[in-house]
């Protein structure tokens, strides 16, 4: 009797993952064509100040990107200069283009505990973090990283239309914030990565971009899904080891998303004068 159609893709399927074959599937993964740059924390947290707003107290800290590494500093120049290349952005404004990214203690509805913001104007390129010390200081980070975006033209994210943004937006609801964060443009650099590579690498992952297009790679880093316990961990005892990393974390996706955005500027979806 001859078998259907679908068994015999399912027996296929099957012969694929014998072990005689594994190996091969291996071999094919792709490689990085680049040597790889392998970069890690500062021993220390950055140097900031303890802010007071009308809506308290929190921790904020203005870095130069070199002080996440000379590499650092090097993405920021390149991604500064590939966006002011744009004729619609000439970089008169100082907080003109901002990448976003955010550090939370889940997926929804829950506490948001750092807004990382990278500036590119007029005054060059800089570094914010606005760090929450315990939970009772969201309301006032969030008020913070409106006030950071107030001039944006064009934020850019990694992700951010589908997380960053909305979840920036449901914690100032929660909160019942008088803030309404409105950027002319946003670009989603994930969505670009979706379009542009459908081939080359494993997936769309920060990380996984970061080593195939960037040839960097973290020797030093907190994955992302033990950031809220290290979080919990941090305001339930004090011990800051951990949250070192978490920044560091959080400067590294800015940093990353600003070199992907370099390579792909002419993606911007933004027109010249417009």
């Amino acid at each position: 009797m001859l078998l259907s159609r679908e068994i015999r893709r399912k027996l296929a399927a099957l012969r694929s993952r014998s072990p005689a074959s594994a190996p091969q599937e291996r071999a094919a993964e792709p490689k990085p064509e680049t040597p790889v740059q392998v970069v890690t924390a500062p021993g220390q947290l950055p140097a900031g100040r303890e802010v007071t707003g009308e809506l308290g107290r929190y921790f904020s800290a203005r870095l130069e990107p070199s002080w996440s590494g000379e590499w650092a500093e090097a993405v920021a120049s390149e991604s500064f200069a590939a966006l002011a290349s744009r004729p619609r952005f000439s970089f008169h404004q100082a907080h003109q283009v901002a990448f976003i990214d955010i550090e939370t203690t889940g997926l929804s509805s829950l506490p948001l505990f750092l807004g990382g913001i990278l500036h590119l104007g007029a005054d060059g390129p800089h570094l914010h973090q606005l760090l929450a010390r315990d939970y009772s200081e969201e309301a006032a980070v969030l008020a913070a990283t409106a006030d950071l975006l107030r001039e944006t033209q064009l934020l850019i994210s990694f992700n951010g239309r589908s997380f960053d943004m909305p979840y920036i937006c449901d914690r100032i609801r929660y909160h019942r914030l008088d803030y309404d964060i409105n950027v002319e443009h946003h670009w989603d650099v994930l969505l670009t990565a979706r379009r542009l590579l459908k081939t080359g690498v494993p997936d769309r992952c920060l990380q996984t971009l970061e080593l195939h297009l960037c040839g960097r790679q973290r020797g030093d880093d907190i994955p992302s899904d033990q950031i809220p316990r290290a979080y919990h961990d941090y305001v339930a005892t004090g011990d800051d080891s951990q949250l070192r990393l978490i920044l560091y974390h959080n400067q590294v996706d800015l940093f990353t998303t600003a070199q992907l955005a370099a390579l792909w500027t002419e993606h911007v979806p933004v027109k010249a004068g417009g």
